[in-house]
């Protein structure tokens, strides 16, 4: 088993590590233009344009010309060569391996915060390796001496957003937003969790009679109408009956089956109605749904798209849209990495969960195994 869980956790890391490399690649084919704000394209020079692409590490000045872009008074052929040779600027490309390099070796970085606990923004974070390497050398604070009350802290960095919150970290927006679409998201999943599991149950105690009917009509109704009418009902019953916000205030599985075996033998045994419905249906039922439970709660973090945008709330489900929309590259790059690292750790806890609830479940072996 703990062999198991150990591969099961080196193959996800393995999986969201390739994700992550070949979305950062793709983004990385896309021209540079798209790493400026509308402003930026507008009023910058060019050679502010390179400057700020070197920032980013998407350019380094030509070693052979050292910037000037000349070399003996002629034009430095390597930057010729790299197709950057635009007016003297001297630089040049930097692969999309060396990028990624820089990627992952930026991860983990150590920042200065205030007293109040507010970044210092004059002070440049510095990745971990750096921060240890300098530390270890000299002994002392490769940031020099603080002021009293300033302190050092690792953070997660994943870059910062180049167009929708304009240098801002991707992480503090993801995490911003997240926030709100996890309160969302849980009480949803709760509330759809319970009222699910005990219509369910009634339906099933019973079938073919009027309560199974009606949660059936229910049921295609619901599939076959357009969420954004029944959303639009929703609000404006919510609004006139219950005299509830019409948008969002930042202040402020299947019916059961019974004739199965196990549930005759039951049945013939003597067992009441009562005994049969929650020691051995709902129990049974249960392996199912604790499989995607754990998914649907980390999931809960990528909020819904169309009740989001529907309501105005300011969370994660038209994020990914909104920034692929607005070319907010390191934006669309830190959420590709949230929502691999959410659905595979998901169903990864579903799969522990289900052999928790159900022995005859084994993860490992041969025959009907997963």
């Amino acid at each position: 088993m703990v062999k198991y869980i150990i591969k099961r956790i080196f193959q996800s890391v393995l999986v969201i590590l390739l994700v992550v490399c070949v979305v950062f690649s793709l983004l990385r084919l896309m021209p540079s233009d798209y790493f400026f704000t509308e402003d930026e394209l507008i009023k910058f020079t060019e050679a502010q344009k390179y400057a700020k692409l070197e920032r980013l590490g998407l350019m380094k000045i030509c070693p052979n010309c050292e910037g000037t872009g000349l070399v003996n008074g002629e034009a430095c052929v390597e930057c010729r060569e790299n197709e950057l040779q635009v007016k003297g600027t001297g630089y040049v490309k930097r692969s999309t391996l060396a990028q990624l390099g820089d990627f992952f070796r930026d991860m983990l970085q150590v920042r200065v915060f205030n007293a109040k606990g507010k970044e210092v923004k004059s002070i440049e974070p510095m990745n971990l390796f750096s921060y240890l390497s300098q530390k270890f050398k000299t002994g002392e604070n490769p940031f020099g001496e603080l002021k009293e009350g300033y302190y050092t802290k690792l953070k997660f960095n994943l870059g910062k957003s180049i167009r929708l919150e304009k240098n801002q970290y991707v992480t503090d927006v993801i995490a911003a937003k997240m926030a709100i679409s996890m309160r969302i998201g849980l009480v949803s999943l709760a509330v759809s969790l319970v009222l699910g599991v005990v219509l369910g149950v009634l339906q099933a105690r019973y079938k073919d009679k009027l309560f199974d009917n009606i949660g059936t009509g229910y049921t295609v109704i619901v599939n076959a109408v357009p969420k954004l009418v029944i959303y639009t009902i929703i609000m404006i019953a919510g609004a006139t009956i219950f005299n509830l916000p019409m948008r969002y205030d930042a202040m402020a599985e299947k019916p059961w089956e019974l004739n199965k075996d196990y549930i005759r033998l039951a049945t013939l045994k003597g067992l009441s109605d009562r005994k049969v419905m929650f020691r051995h249906v709902l129990k049974n039922a249960f392996v199912p749904l604790v499989q995607y439970l754990p998914y649907s709660i980390l999931l809960t973090v990528g909020g819904s798209l169309l009740v989001e945008t529907f309501f105005a709330v300011p969370g994660m489900g038209p994020e990914l849209t909104t920034s692929i929309g607005r070319y907010d590259l390191n934006l669309v790059q830190g959420i590709v990495m949230l929502y691999a690292t959410m659905g595979i750790f998901g169903v990864f806890l579903g799969d522990l969960l289900m052999t928790l609830i159900d022995p005859r479940i084994k993860l490992t072996g041969k025959g009907d195994v997963r």
